[in-house]
């Protein structure tokens, strides 16, 4: 038992000694004796010689040396040893602490996704109803609900016969493997032909939908989720223009004739345009006295309204006529008032800027005639 622990003691903490003195094999035998074992041995010179030993065993050592000997640690080795180099280096310490640490943070954010198995479903509609479910580059992975992923792919294609979605290390892995279904685009002759062709599928409920501008203005934004975008930011729209079609062109993986060239989705997304009002407020050019209801009152006895009091009446009537008109969440950003008095009336033309979200969703009738209108 002795011996294990003096070998556990040697590999745990050992040191290089340098012995310099004369008739050093007198010194090396009075340690053998005491059970001080120095290792790897050997004689630099007559008085001088080199060898491994614990830790432990310096001390005995030393004093067996006593003053004719001069004994120098040159070199250390072991993990104890290493752990006293790091507690004398707190920083260096920390900063390992830190540097590990981070890592291992990276470690569960997610920086990859990767598709294997599709075929006429693209690539990047996965990968968008992916992200819709929360799985997408950059997000905390012990986060992520993976059953709600699997079952939004599911309910998005349900031309997908089988679904496995894992992860190995920060990648993630989606394989899908398509059945067979209805063909969304192409005759029924490109259907016997190719009978494993596939688009994805719509609701159920709410069929193939694009979005149309449901009045004209300025595109100040535009964010699409589901479909194509038919205009850009700055463009002009008018009122019934298509913003984002249903209709998503795809490209052949083959080179079998009567592939689909387009598939049908229910398009959604933002719009958000600046829109243009102009409209005429009225009200009566003279302050009626309090109490008084005849209307013929001499004109001279009148005052008339101020154009700071004609402001605040048409203040009043623009945010009357925005909450039955505009949307909840529509913004006037700017506003022009021309006052044009009359015999006893004030017309005000106002001219409005709004920023509201505009687009109205229409079904697309797939197969009719005149079915994108």
């Amino acid at each position: 038992m002795k011996g294990k622990c003096s070998e556990l003691n040697f590999y745990r903490y050992r040191l290089l000694v340098r012995i310099e003195g004369f008739k050093i094999e007198r010194l090396l035998q009075q340690a053998l004796d005491r059970g001080i074992t120095l290792r790897s041995l050997r004689m630099l010179s007559d008085t001088c010689a080199e060898g491994w030993i614990a830790a432990e065993d310096l001390k005995a050592l030393r004093k067996l040396a006593k003053s004719l000997y001069r004994i120098r640690v040159m070199d250390g080795r072991g993990p104890e040893q290493r752990l006293r180099q790091a507690a004398a280096k707190p920083v260096a310490v920390i900063g390992t602490i830190l540097a590990t640490a981070i890592v291992i943070v990276q470690s569960l954010f997610i920086s990859e996704i990767r598709v294997d198995g599709y075929r006429a479903i693209p690539e990047e509609e996965l990968v968008r109803c992916l992200a819709e479910a929360g799985v997408s580059p950059g997000v905390f992975r012990p986060s992520v609900d993976w059953q709600k992923a699997e079952e939004a792919l599911d309910r998005t294609f349900p031309q997908l016969s089988w679904i496995q979605l894992v992860y190995d290390g920060r990648v993630v892995y989606l394989n899908v493997s398509e059945s067979t279904g209805k063909i969304l685009s192409g005759s029924p002759e490109n259907t016997e032909k190719n009978p494993d062709i596939f688009t994805p599928a719509a609701e159920e409920e709410k069929g193939c939908t694009s979005i149309y501008a449901d009045c004209s203005g300025y595109i100040e934004s535009i964010s699409t989720l589901w479909g194509l975008a038919m205009a850009e930011p700055g463009d002009y729209v008018q009122k019934g223009q298509e913003l984002i079609s249903g209709i998503v062109p795809m490209e052949a993986t083959t080179f079998e004739e009567g592939w689909p060239t387009e598939y049908y989705v229910r398009a959604k997304g933002e719009i958000i345009a600046l829109v243009p009002y102009h409209e005429v407020f009225s009200q009566e050019r003279y302050l009626r006295p309090e109490g008084s209801e005849e209307d013929d009152i001499l004109v001279a006895s009148r005052v008339e309204k101020t154009e700071e009091q004609a402001e605040a009446v048409v203040n009043q009537q623009i945010r009357l006529w925005a909450k039955e008109n505009l949307p909840k969440k529509a913004q006037i950003l700017n506003k022009s008032l021309n006052f044009c008095y009359k015999k006893n009336i004030i017309e005000v033309g106002v001219t409005l800027e709004v920023r509201r979200e505009i687009g109205i969703e229409k079904e697309i009738l797939v197969g009719e005639e005149n079915s994108d209108n």
